[in-house]
């Protein structure tokens, strides 16, 4: 059983991992080299051996094939090689769709673009914002982890909790550029393929700055009470997302939502609808796409792949 709660790694994937590029700690502009970047291809199985899948499907256009691949946008070192797969569909694509257009943005002015928008504007603290007895709380739990509060309190709750989220995540090794948006960032601007942009980073800001601070509060005292066992559940949930688990993945990331509907539908509904708008054209096309999104968003029947497969596309997980 996977025991990191579904809130926590939700906001964690969501927020710190999966929404790309929009990090209030790390800034990944002097990226290392990739590790190896793929598995061996595995050899083919015979008709008895059922090929291992992964958080990636193939929908079927009228003249094309879009690829739709799942992505952790903080991983270390040691979850590469990506499977070989990865790679297989990379090649394919003539064009490569991520949640922002990668190769045309600017990552420490995006950087700077978060943190603005995370400051509190209406001169209240986040200690006021919170309350004496939830600040004191708050603080207790930080302080457990070697994180001083006082210095988040110019900030609003959201953008505090993506903090704690990518400190605790940074302290594990992970790293945002070694997530799988960077990897093919890199491969794409050594290959020349051009990549677009399903939403702006403004977008993705919004979807964090328009919760309400009651909303805010509470996902950010949930996400310092899960933050403090982080290490206890990543690693299960890692193994899913790799072997294709997607049960076990939308058991875990879709149930703890029961108390945040709200959250659940600015940063997961909402997107998928509008972005399965655009993938739709991405069909009407000649050429061939790989789509990288969180792989929340492809999980679920309100997911891009559902609601792709009840418009009627043909989907086969890969």
């Amino acid at each position: 059983m996977i025991r990191l709660s579904s809130e926590f790694f939700a906001l964690a994937v969501l927020a710190a991992m999966m929404v790309a590029g929009c990090s209030p700690v790390a800034t990944p502009t002097d990226a290392p080299t990739d590790p190896p970047s793929v598995s061996p291809a595995p050899k083919s199985a015979s008709p008895t051996e059922t090929q291992p899948k992964h958080i990636l499907w193939e929908v079927a256009g009228k003249t094309n094939q879009v690829y739709l691949l799942g992505s952790v946008h903080l991983l270390r070192e040691d979850d590469y090689p990506l499977p070989a797969i990865y790679g297989r569909v990379y090649d394919e694509a003539e064009k490569l769709v991520m949640e922002l257009d990668m190769d045309d943005i600017d990552l420490l002015q995006m950087q700077q673009q978060m943190i603005t928008a995370g400051m509190t504007t209406d001169g209240r603290s986040l200690q006021q914002i919170l309350g004496e007895t939830q600040w004191r709380k708050a603080s207790a739990m930080a302080e457990s982890m070697d994180i001083e509060l006082e210095m988040l309190n110019s900030v609003e709750p959201w953008f505090a909790a993506l903090t704690v989220v990518e400190l605790q995540m940074l302290k594990l090794g992970f790293d945002p550029s070694l997530g799988v948006e960077f990897h093919f960032l890199r491969r794409a601007q050594a290959d020349s393929k051009p990549i677009e942009g399903l939403e702006s980073v403004a977008q993705q800001i919004t979807f964090f700055d328009r919760l309400p601070l009651e909303t805010q509060s509470r996902f950010f005292l949930k996400a310092l009470e899960d933050a403090q066992t982080i290490d206890e559940g990543i690693e299960d949930l890692i193994n899913a997302w790799r072997s294709g688990n997607t049960a076990a993945m939308h058991d875990e990331l879709t149930e703890g939502f029961d108390g945040f509907p709200t959250v659940y539908d600015s940063l997961v509904v909402r997107r998928n609808q509008a972005w399965v708008r655009n993938i739709a054209d991405l069909l009407d096309d000649e050429d061939d796409y790989l789509v990288i999104v969180g792989a929340l968003h492809l999980i679920g029947d309100d997911s891009v792949v559902g609601l792709l497969s009840a418009q009627g596309y043909s989907l086969k997980q890969l």
